[in-house]
């Protein structure tokens, strides 16, 4: 077995993805518990995943957020872009606020669990470093 090469910074490959942050109406967010079985297991994330070629945007997070955890949004609008560096590829986040969905919560890749959780609690659950950006920046909303 070869030990992996991390590429140069300058040199990451970019990856596209798009994410929902749910909210219901309670104001609580959706945190989706990463599977042991992938990169960065156990952490909290909202759901979401890479945008396919062909795809815009809007159509990958319908058809990620269907895969992932069976709900269909139905009212949703994009937030502020985020782009992160991690050690071994780079990542254009588009996270989308969904207020009205369809259909039953179920996980479907073998993630841990779920939970909702006040915005103001969010800080007490470990998180890539790309969502907490995202978080940064609701706070920054509701202030």
């Amino acid at each position: 077995m070869t030990a992996q090469k991390t590429p140069p910074q300058d040199k990451l490959p970019i990856l596209f993805v798009v994410c929902a942050v749910f909210q219901n109406n309670d104001n609580e967010i959706l945190l989706i518990q990463r599977p042991k079985d992938k990169p960065m297991p156990g952490l909290w994330e909202f759901p979401g995943g890479k945008i396919e070629f062909g795809e815009t945007p809007e159509q990958a997070l319908i058809r990620e957020i269907k895969e992932e955890i069976a709900l269909k949004p139905t009212q949703f609008k994009s937030l502020a872009f985020v782009s992160h560096s991690y050690a071994t590829f780079h990542i254009i986040l588009l996270p989308y606020l969904v207020t009205e969905w369809s259909g039953e919560l179920n996980l479907l890749e073998q993630q841990q669990g779920y939970i909702w959780v006040d915005l103001k609690n969010m800080k007490e659950f470990s998180k890539p470093a790309a969502s907490e950006k995202i978080i940064d920046y609701m706070n920054k909303l509701i202030l």
